[in-house]
């Protein structure tokens, strides 16, 4: 009986312990591994606990705190991606420093514009864009209050002469109490480039036309004020005027030229050329020209070569400035020596003179606007350094390509190569 009583207590110990483990213990446990797995961000097995009450209010106001942290989180990561998306979706380089301007925020443009690498927030903002004016701009919108804007130029590292217009604009109404500025860099170096160019051509336009216009008004003077002057000093002005009327000429032609490249939608009047025809005819109408200087011209094109398809036009504002330099800087006595012959599905034009050449340094710039070799005298031989220009531009619409190879003092050879039949114009 004494075994049977020992057996029974026992097992009425253990019901009662195990009762009490699942009542007191396991859910107490359960709220344990829940709370562990709200606090490091991970989905719990299960929230509900039905053995003790108070534990399962507990689980039930843990699970309600995991779903309110993971609403959180993900309105958290959405405003993130957004801020992130606009950031990178700026044309404008854009920073946010605060009140010692620090830097906050920077987006990829910045990064790009300045070519800087990611920066650690905090980084003071004179270390990263190393120019005073800028951190002097951003201290004074803080301590004024109010934007400031002003155009700069940075000259450092890879960056030569990059213009930049930076805005400062302070924080206001922060709810968070942060004092700072928002700076905004818009890359106007192409702006500038174009303003420049504009001066130029104004410089130069002004510079060309005032020496021509000045010897019209000096002769036409001479004539009003003595009509009857001898029949050789006649001559001898009306000469002098032709020149100049020529010269003016050919600079409303290098005006309209530039223009019809510039032109939103240019128009090529494409036909097919037969470019020993073409070329001989363009040589002996400049007969006169090369006589004046005593220059043989030779034409190289055989006749059997294919039909350009090209604006004969354009094609011959090409071949006519390529003459003009070649005579204009010839030397008296010389030769020029236009080729043309077919390679692959491409025609290639030569001009070569036995002029002064153009210098090594000058050669990568030659075929940009209102360049000219630094080795030209302006007072001897006139021009705004336009046709070249002209030439890459007409070349260029026909989806061919222009080149030069020189040697000071012995002469230059410019090339052109033109696809015989430009498919873009053609379809």
């Amino acid at each position: 009986m004494g075994w049977i009583a020992l057996s029974l207590g026992c097992a009425v110990l253990l019901a009662a312990f195990f009762a009490i483990y699942l009542k007191w213990i396991a859910p107490w446990r359960d709220v344990e591994e829940i709370a562990d797995a709200v606090v490091n961000s991970r989905s719990p097995r299960k929230f509900l606990i039905s053995a003790n009450p108070r534990a399962g209010k507990i689980g039930l106001a843990l699970e309600t705190l995991f779903d309110r942290h993971r609403a959180l989180e993900k309105r958290a990561h959405e405003g993130e991606f957004s801020v992130q998306s606009v950031l990178g979706a700026m044309l404008d380089g854009l920073l946010v420093v605060d009140e010692r301007r620090r830097i906050l925020v920077m987006n990829p443009e910045f990064r790009r514009l300045l070519g800087v690498n990611e920066t650690a927030p905090g980084t003071p903002l004179l270390e990263i864009v190393r120019d005073v004016a800028v951190d002097r701009l951003v201290a004074e919108a803080l301590d004024t209050k109010q934007p400031q804007c002003k155009a700069i130029r940075l000259s450092r590292g890879g960056i030569d002469g990059l213009h930049l217009e930076v805005s400062a604009v302070p924080l206001r109404e922060n709810p968070a109490s942060m004092q700072g500025a928002v700076v905004l860099f818009r890359d106007i170096t192409q702006l500038r480039q174009v303003e420049e160019m504009r001066r130029d051509f104004v410089a130069n336009i002004s510079h060309e036309l005032r020496t021509p216009l000045s010897i019209f008004r000096g002769y036409l003077e001479t004539l009003l004020d003595d009509p009857k002057q001898p029949p050789g000093e006649l001559l001898r002005i009306l000469g002098v005027m032709e020149k100049h009327s020529d010269r003016l000429n050919a600079l409303v032609d290098d005006v309209l030229s530039l223009a019809r490249l510039e032109a939103p939608e240019p128009q090529l009047a494409i036909t097919g050329i037969h470019l020993p025809d073409f070329l001989g005819a363009i040589v002996r109408d400049w007969e006169k020209r090369f006589a004046a200087k005593k220059l043989r011209a030779e034409l190289d094109a055989s006749s059997d070569l294919p039909l350009l398809h090209a604006d004969e036009a354009r094609l011959q504002e090409i071949i006519y400035n390529l003459l003009d330099n070649a005579v204009k800087y010839s030397k008296v006595g010389g030769a020029i020596t236009v080729r043309a012959k077919a390679e692959g599905d491409r025609i290639r034009l030569n001009l070569t003179d036995q002029g002064v050449g153009i210098p090594m340094r000058d050669l990568p710039r030659i075929f940009e606007r209102f360049s000219r070799a630094s080795n030209v005298d302006d007072r001897k031989f006139h021009g705004m350094g336009l046709g070249l220009y002209i030439c890459r531009g007409i070349v260029e619409e026909h989806g061919g390509r222009i080149w030069v190879e020189s040697e000071l003092g012995k002469g230059s050879t410019f090339h052109v190569a033109l696809p015989l039949r430009d498919e873009r114009r053609l379809n």
